[in-house]
């Protein structure tokens, strides 16, 4: 009997260990299923930042190939200007649309070049992407302080390239360290930091 009893003990103690070495590998396995997922969602985050990165690049391309058409039509229509007057003026007369136009002040510059992130109520991943506020405002022939301010009465953030780059950068150094999880809401945005908030502020800033 003694036997069996001390056999028991052996099977107890061992189903124990075994018990504890289940219970350890669970923790480590779950502690690695939480690290992965993290970093899954941290690279998450960086594709976004280079999907809106291109995004940004294709639209400065837009503007400045818009820009350039826009010269070449002003100076076209200055020099068809200049022509029509000088034919006029060669001949002694001046018309009244002629003399009236010449005394009009110049049409009003359009702009272009100001290109933003915008991110919306839904947030980051998934409501973010890059806009023209130039483009805007000249489909809208709307003020550009009206332009965005109807952006952000939508609720919509925006950030200049240079601050959504700061945005990414520590948003995804906050989820690997498990500080943040996906996703984050416009408002949390706005409040995450409130001592660093020079990062997260909306400037509005033309881009090169």
């Amino acid at each position: 009997m003694k036997s069996v009893r001390d056999h028991l003990r052996d099977l107890q103690s061992q189903a124990s260990r075994l018990t504890e070495t289940v219970l350890a590998l669970d923790a480590v396995f779950a502690a690695e299923e939480a690290r992965l997922d993290r970093h899954d969602q941290a690279s998450r985050l960086e594709a976004v930042y280079r999907a809106v990165a291109e995004d940004l690049q294709r639209l400065r391309e837009a503007e400045a190939s818009a820009s350039r058409d826009s010269s070449r039509m002003r100076m076209m229509s200055s020099l068809l200007g200049f022509a029509v007057t000088a034919i006029i003026s060669k001949g002694g007369v001046l018309s009244a649309i002629t003399d009236a136009s010449l005394r009009e002040p110049a049409a009003r510059e359009l702009p272009f070049g100001l290109i933003m992130v915008c991110i919306g109520p839904g947030g980051l991943p998934d409501d973010v992407g890059a806009v023209s506020i130039s483009r805007l405002v000249r489909d809208s022939h709307l003020p550009q302080a009206d332009t965005i301010n109807r952006l952000r009465d939508h609720g919509y953030l925006l950030l200049s390239a240079g601050a959504f780059s700061a945005l990414i950068s520590r948003l995804a150094g906050d989820v690997r360290e498990g500080r943040l999880h996906l996703p984050v809401s416009r408002d949390s945005l706005i409040d995450i930091d409130k001592p660093n908030r020079q990062i997260l502020s909306p400037k509005i800033i033309a881009l090169e």
